[in-house]
């Protein structure tokens, strides 16, 4: 596996290197790895010159191995180790994603392609030489294209129906349900991505960490919801409380302009997942 980050401006690089120490602070990891568009160089830090914030950017992605997949649990709920983070990086977003390492050689022996190209493509910037990868099962093309339509047809098909269901929810001023139909359109359509482009999806709900993976896939898909703004990410905030709270919890609100904003959010994310998977399945 690669270990430089030369590539990455200096800036970035410091930046990293901040990252790791704050992880390693606050958890106890056996091997941190940069994926995604920073490991690849296609990162995108889109600035608005007049305004001087980001109209896009991509994230630093950061695969944390651990011993346990316990301590793996904790990484992710670590408050005072994203709060860190939030507080000392603050030009470039961070998505941490933990595993086990029995997880990760699990996944790599099969054929696992999230793993296989996090292998391949990452770039280690941390190992305690207590633990080693396994070599990735050797990936079969035809199979792979196989699984990919048919996680395409089966997944994409469910955001259509999700949408459906918005439609008519929305018509019916029924807008927190609208807003649930909303959400689960959002998390099949990246469930639609992450498993062509990969055959993995982590067991959650949260459209946030979703959407952080997916646009490690492709930088096209940073596009689909702009996160400028205050406004902006209030909206998207709204739209991934509403799993849980747009049936549950009475306080919760939102209203049509806000349902029909984060719908052409939505139907760009369907047009950019019609189109990008077809383009990487034919790849295959």
């Amino acid at each position: 596996m690669k270990t430089s980050i030369d590539h990455l401006p200096e800036n970035k690089q410091s930046q990293l290197k901040s990252a790791v120490e704050i992880v390693r602070k606050y958890t106890d990891p056996e091997m941190i790895i940069l994926f995604g568009s920073y490991a690849r160089g296609e990162w995108v830090d889109d600035l608005d010159e007049e305004t001087m914030n980001y109209r896009y950017q991509s994230d630093f992605d950061l695969l944390v191995i651990t011993e346990t997949a316990k301590q793996a649990e904790k990484v992710e709920e670590n408050g005072h180790m994203n709060q860190s983070l939030r507080s000392r990086i603050r030009k470039t977003p961070i998505s941490i994603i933990a595993e086990s390492i029995e997880s990760v050689n699990s996944n790599l022996r099969k054929q696992q392609y999230f793993f296989s190209d996090i292998k391949r493509e990452g770039i280690l910037l941390f190992d305690s030489g207590r633990l080693k990868l396994d070599e990735p099962a050797e990936i079969d093309d035809v199979l792979r294209k196989k699984l990919a339509q048919e996680d395409l047809d089966f997944w994409f098909n469910n955001a259509n129906e999700f949408l459906i269901n918005f439609n008519a929810a929305l018509k019916r001023k029924s807008f927190n349900i609208a807003a649930f139909e909303l959400h689960q359109a959002t998390e099949n359509l990246l469930a639609t991505n992450l498993l062509v482009f990969t055959h993995y999806k982590p067991s959650t709900h949260d459209i946030e960490k979703l959407y952080s993976l997916v646009n490690s896939l492709h930088n096209e898909f940073i596009t689909a919801f702009p996160l400028t703004t205050d406004k902006e990410q209030k909206l998207f905030k709204l739209l991934r409380r509403a799993y849980v709270n747009a049936r549950y919890n009475k306080t919760y609100t939102i209203n049509q302009e806000q349902l029909e904003w984060l719908a052409e959010c939505v139907e760009r994310l369907k047009e950019l997942t019609k189109k990008l998977c077809r383009e990487k399945i034919e790849r295959f």
